[in-house]
């Protein structure tokens, strides 16, 4: 279900990255997460946005999706900054941070390994933006494998 929601039966066309990493939380918590960054083949206002989808799964099944913009920045031939900012749902198994919608800050860094892949290391926030008077948050650490496709 994830899968399908991430857009991975859409054709390839629309697609730009799929990207797939290990987590680990300050707590000794593991997990993955899943991307799939679309090009900016719509219409209207939104045309040229960077559209993404990702899915983050935690050891102890909490999980969250969500929906949002990203970037990449190359400050160098190689070396870039990838920063995303995406609402969605979360779903506690084992850790209640107060509510289910919640916001995925991420910011990184990263390096280009070949023309279509390369791999960052990032940092999320996991937040309800105040929405309950419950907001703990959660961080997450990643480390991210990132492809092209063409």
């Amino acid at each position: 279900m994830v899968i399908a929601l991430l857009g991975f039966g859409v054709s390839s066309a629309l697609a730009d990255e799929v990207i797939v990493g290990g987590l680990a939380d300050p707590d000794g918590g593991g997990g993955i997460v899943v991307e799939r960054h679309f090009s900016g083949d719509f219409s209207g206002p939104a045309k040229d946005w960077p559209w993404a989808a990702a899915a983050r799964i935690d050891a102890d099944s909490d999980f969250w999706i969500g929906f949002g913009l990203y970037l990449d920045h190359f400050v160098s031939e190689t070396v870039f900054i990838e920063a995303s900012f995406m609402p969605g749902y979360y779903n506690p198994k084992d850790t209640d941070l107060g509510g289910n919608i919640h916001f995925r800050s991420l910011l990184g860094i990263g390096i280009a390994l070949t023309d279509q892949s390369s791999i960052s290391l990032s940092i999320d926030h996991l937040s309800n933006g105040g929405l309950t008077s419950n907001n703990p948050g959660s961080e997450a650490i990643a480390l991210r494998y990132k492809y092209r496709l063409f």
